[in-house]
């Protein structure tokens, strides 16, 4: 996944969604930082590439977390690992 590809799927969030306050914008724009620092290290750490689509899962993940105050059971590692990591620096939550 490259740079861009992670900014138009978030893009196409942001489009969806219509109008969305300066906070949402923000918390965004730190998912998509968090997002790359992310898939950086799996590259030079594991050799390991993080998709879109797992991306995506671990958005629908993410959001489910926040309304649930748990984490679901079946993430794989990749997933579950950028789950967490939203989680504690965009919401201060540690699992």
């Amino acid at each position: 996944m490259d740079q861009d590809d992670l900014r138009k799927y978030f893009g196409k969030i942001l489009k969806d969604e219509g109008y969305l306050p300066s906070e949402s914008l923000a918390i965004f724009g730190k998912l998509i930082r968090l997002t790359l620092k992310y898939r950086d290290s799996l590259v030079a750490e594991k050799k390991e590439i993080l998709t879109v689509a797992e991306t995506k899962i671990g958005l629908e993940a993410y959001v489910k977390a926040l309304e649930s105050g748990k984490i679901q059971d079946n993430l794989e590692g990749k997933i579950l690992g950028l789950v967490k990591l939203w989680l504690k620096e965009v919401n201060g939550k540690i699992y």
